[in-house]
């Protein structure tokens, strides 16, 4: 029960507290009253949910990103550590477990919103705000922590998600947040390029906060909307167009108008000229040519396209819902519209097709050269090759000998006892021997030839004898000569 208690309002009691010492510091500065305090406090929380926020009349839906992502970031690493604590793997009770933490840490938040809606409303009274639109503050902050519940689950149940769902979705997820750390990393580079050459406007807008407090009060809220810049910068980058008021900031041109006095928006452009364009759009090209690479050498074939399809999808999603986010009312300025359809449309093209040539293309190099790089399954034929003829050229000469049967005395000689006397023979006898029975085997093959030339030569003039015959057949050896003979 305590960790389930830790789960729910852990994250909220934290914010609550630094939102309260946030408004508290605030108000002192100032030399105000503590009067609406609470409903201060309430307001924050449900600004960090990206709840849109009245104030005497005007409405403030474009929000800082950076509260909300540690409130994610704290909701979802509670959850991870619940589940861990709680029961032990692939146990029988731990989809329940799984259940409760995930009930808990939406339950918690959902409990303190509409506390805070209450109190809202009860301190429009002395203060000019007004209490936000119910289900739209409902929503949000359900959103915000399903989304840290779905990553903080996914990280302890990872495991037993690669056994459930196919490689090439949650191999997916990895290129995709390396592709968006990739287009942020760029478009924070292209701010901060944008932010040296406009550092005399920022300074001038940072002085206008007459006093310490002011100025630290307006870089503060620079640096906390810097993530929203970063965005719209990636937005512009990829080709949609950023619109802050009458103001819009594209590739192709932008159009001037007028902006909050806000020291971070001096790096919002006037307009782009010349070729600039093209190389800010071969940012996500390059990106997208990663991609692939990083795909196409992990897995090969059909699956190294589906992952590039799988991360591209991802990271449109994950872009469009930050363009989502980061946008919104702007009060008397008008509305900041990052195009977060478009911009999740743009982001998916980018990467999936030059992510798909590049990761096709590597597959198959990385196939070419696992067949060019196989020497063993070649020598291993040759080998067997030259054992099956060798077989086959060793079994020929007893095919020969065993078909040959009309001289088997000449053609075959028997093996009986030859192996000691032939030894002795050539130790003791030194050569002679061998020369002997090769004159004695070269004259007995010359009468034999010379029988088998008779007999030709008397079937062509007249017929043999009976006894010529018995004689001519007397003539041929009935043994292999030997040198005792």
């Amino acid at each position: 029960m305590r960790t389930l208690l830790a789960v729910a309002f852990r994250p909220a009691g934290v914010t609550i507290v630094l939102a309260a010492v946030l408004v508290v510091v605030t108000l002192m500065a100032a030399n105000s009253d503590l009067t609406g305090t609470f409903g201060a406090i309430a307001s924050m929380w449900l600004a960090v949910h990206q709840v849109p926020v009245t104030i005497d009349g005007t409405t403030l839906g474009v929000l800082p990103i950076v509260p909300t992502a540690v409130m994610i970031w704290a909701a979802a690493k509670g959850c991870a550590r619940a589940v861990k604590s709680g029961t032990e793997p692939n146990s029988g009770t731990e989809r329940a477990w799984i259940a409760r933490v995930a009930g808990a840490a939406l339950a918690g938040p959902f409990l303190i919103t509409l506390t805070s809606l209450a109190v809202v409303e009860d301190a429009s009274v002395v203060i000019p705000v007004s209490t936000p639109n119910v289900p739209a503050a409902v929503g949000w902050t359900l959103g915000v922590h399903a989304v840290a519940v779905a990553i903080g689950l996914g990280v302890t149940q990872w495991s037993s998600l690669q056994k459930s769902v196919p490689s090439w979705v949650l191999g997916g997820i990895r290129p995709a947040r390396r592709a968006l750390t990739a287009l942020l990393g760029l478009g924070a580079l292209a701010v901060l390029v944008s932010l040296l050459f406009a550092w005399s406007t920022a300074g001038e807008l940072i002085e206008r906060g007459e006093g310490i407090v002011g100025m630290a009060g307006l870089t503060l809220l620079s640096i906390l909307y810097l993530p929203n810049v970063v965005i719209g910068a990636v937005v512009a980058m990829v080709g949609a167009t950023a619109r802050i008021g009458d103001a819009s900031v594209s590739l192709f041109g932008g159009v001037g108008g007028t902006l909050p006095p806000l020291p971070v928006l001096a790096v919002v452009p006037d307009g782009l000229s010349g070729g600039l364009w093209a190389v800010l759009l071969a940012v996500p090209f390059v990106v997208g040519v990663f991609l692939g690479r990083d795909c196409g050498r992990k897995v090969a074939g059909q699956e190294a396209l589906l992952t590039v399809l799988c991360a591209a999808a991802v990271a449109g999603f994950v872009a469009a819902f930050a363009g989502l986010v980061a946008g919104g009312d702007l009060g008397t300025f008008g509305a900041v519209d990052l195009e977060w359809g478009l911009f999740g449309l743009l982001t998916f093209a980018w990467l999936a097709l030059p992510g798909a040539v590049t990761a096709v293309a590597v597959a198959w190099a990385r196939s070419r050269r696992a067949l060019g790089a196989d020497p063993e399954a070649g020598i291993d034929r040759g080998a067997e090759f030259d054992s099956v003829a060798g077989e086959t050229a060793s079994a020929e000469p007893e095919a020969i000998e065993s078909a040959d049967g009309e001289v088997p005395a000449i053609a075959q000689p028997p093996a009986a006892k030859p192996s000691s006397r032939v030894l002795d023979a050539e130790v003791v006898d030194d050569a002679t021997p061998a020369i002997g029975q090769a004159a004695d085997q070269s004259t007995a093959e010359a009468d034999v030839v010379d029988a088998e030339v008779d007999e030709t030569d008397g079937g062509a003039g007249q017929s043999l004898s009976s006894e010529d015959s018995g004689d001519a057949e007397g003539d041929l050896p009935k043994s292999r000569s030997t040198p005792s003979d």
